[in-house]
């Protein structure tokens, strides 16, 4: 008795690549299904196109930058000062602002309860970060952002650049110290843009300094819908 194979009389029809090309890209994502903060990379270990996010982000946990105001220098975690490409420290500091807020409060086992500037934003290596500022330096910034204000325009939509200034005592001319002066320049609404997306899909907040007792005087859009959040407590948790 001899049996047919159907299997091995079947017709083999040769690859079309245009259509396997379209199989392919049906695949990939598009501008449609992607937000303005994403991109497409290849998985390193299995060669498929994923999509990511642009800012590299720890939640709660922003890569932390400092304003010294003992000796006027920008640094990281405060032990990397920030040098420019001759080796030499940074005589200022630009960022764009993606969130703040203006509060005041106790931090860092300080005596006194302080205001504070807390402002979020990208650096230059793609990643999401934090930058306070405090006492006389804030009110150079609300300075600038009064007019600001009258322009319809809040920190989220300059770039600013912010400068070290030594001050003296008016009553002790031996005491000196280092504030920030500010000035800043128009973003694109093309960044601007981005950046808000990303911020309304992100809680953008160093939980290290969120606490209960602030006051807080300013907030920005996505700050205001963190705070108002009702699992605000749990998401510090879950980071602590």
């Amino acid at each position: 008795m001899t049996h047919s194979n159907q299997f091995l009389s079947m017709k083999l029809e040769p690859i079309n690549p245009a259509e396997t090309a379209q199989l392919v890209l049906a695949d990939v994502p598009t501008a449609e299904t992607m937000k303005s903060y994403q991109m497409v990379v290849i998985d390193d270990e299995t060669g498929q196109q994923v999509v990511v996010d642009k800012y590299l982000y720890l939640l709660g946990r922003p890569r932390e930058y400092r304003f010294n105001g003992q000796n006027g220098q920008f640094n990281l975690y405060g032990d990397r000062l920030l040098m420019d490409d001759k080796g030499k420290v940074l005589p200022s500091f630009t960022f764009q602002p993606i969130a703040y807020r203006l509060f005041e409060d106790l931090l860092f086992a300080r005596t006194d309860r302080e205001l504070w500037m807390e402002i979020f934003f990208v650096d230059t290596q793609q990643c999401v970060c934090s930058i306070l500022f405090n006492n006389t330096s804030v009110n150079e910034l609300l300075r600038l952002m009064e007019p600001l204000h009258y322009e319809k325009l809040s920190l989220c939509d300059v770039i600013l650049t912010a400068r070290p200034e030594r001050v003296t005592s008016k009553s002790d001319s031996g005491k000196s110290w280092w504030i920030a002066r500010f000035s800043y320049e128009i973003a694109s609404p093309e960044s601007v843009k981005e950046y808000r997306e990303f911020v309304k899909d992100n809680r953008v907040f160093r939980a290290e300094t969120l606490t209960n007792t602030a006051q807080h005087k300013i907030l920005s859009r996505s700050f205001a819908r963190l705070l108002d959040s009702e699992d605000v407590m749990s998401v510090l948790q879950q980071v602590a």
